[in-house]
């Protein structure tokens, strides 16, 4: 999402609680106590919400893969059994219109651990060092294998745990369906340019 938005989306939300802090303070009847508690709640939490928005633009997107972009380049980790954590594979992309063009600036994302996964961005990343830019594709049109009614609540149950107290470093991260046959990579197309009239 571009930048502008998400500052006039946080704008607009602090413009309305500041709204129902006005109505609370000075139409309602509750104790002045109250009143005082939810003022310094309010103003305390505006700088904290712009420090943590401010962390967040640097972590990687666990969203949906573009389905036609660029690599840039990669970095793989291992999963860690003692430390009981999950590998993950982080790339950096820009995203290519219908017509090879980049949309957009480049954006890091972070996909699950696989073996697959490993081979095909290490095979990509050896032919980015030898000069070539590297297209990937996402199909979307791979039928993915259908999960059972129990391998599904398996993984909800595992998401939920994550978010305890006392849960794994990968809370409030989504339960993603990337499946690594759905993507491939080859020597980037050249840009679609409309035809010189003659």
């Amino acid at each position: 999402m571009n930048m502008t938005y998400v500052i006039l989306a946080l704008t607009a939300s602090y413009a309305l609680v500041v709204s129902l802090l006005a109505y609370l303070v000075l139409l309602t009847n509750i104790h002045i106590v109250m009143k005082v508690f939810a003022t310094v709640a309010t103003v305390a939490t505006i700088p904290l919400t712009f420090w943590g928005v401010g962390e967040l633009r640097g972590m990687p997107s666990d969203g949906e893969l573009p389905l036609s972009f660029r690599m840039l380049w990669a970095q793989m980790i291992e999963p860690n059994a003692l430390q009981g954590e999950e590998g993950r594979v982080y790339v950096w992309l820009q995203a290519l219109d219908t017509e090879n063009f980049p949309v957009g600036p480049p954006r890091a994302y972070q996909l699950p651990y696989s073996d697959d996964l490993i081979i095909k961005v290490n095979d990509a990343l050896g032919r980015i060092s030898e000069g070539e830019e590297m297209q990937g594709t996402i199909d979307s049109d791979e039928v993915l294998p259908e999960a059972t009614s129990e391998a599904l609540a398996e993984a909800i149950d595992a998401e939920i745990s994550e978010t305890r107290p006392g849960g794994s470093s990968t809370a409030g991260q989504r339960i993603s369906n990337f499946d690594p046959s759905m993507l491939s990579f080859d020597t980037e197309a050249a840009p679609i340019t409309p035809s010189k009239p003659q």
